[in-house]
């Protein structure tokens, strides 16, 4: 996930820093999973780009979210809807 984080960066896009004491990592920790606050939609074109990009990324470009079902960490963009997450479009 960080080489997505990296390709998404150098495309434009910039991340939420953490506060201030807590290092320049891009993941914060939320309830136990890594999950990372972009400022700017993803740019899912860029995203599936990434060289080796793992099979366990899921891309939810309706929700701006990429959540790797392997490792629990998730991508969530400005537009990140929680309430909508992975719905069918007949739901």
């Amino acid at each position: 996930m960080y080489e997505v984080v990296d390709a998404l960066v150098r495309a434009g896009s910039s991340f939420r820093p953490r506060p201030p004491g807590f290092g320049d990592d891009p993941f914060w920790l939320t309830k136990g999973d890594p999950h990372c606050y972009m400022e700017t939609p993803i740019d899912f074109a860029v995203a599936r780009s990434v060289p080796g990009h793992p099979v366990d990324l899921a891309l939810d470009e309706d929700n701006d979210m990429i959540f790797c079902r392997h490792c629990w960490t998730a991508i969530t963009g400005p537009d990140h809807r929680p309430e909508t997450m992975w719905r069918s479009p007949s739901a």
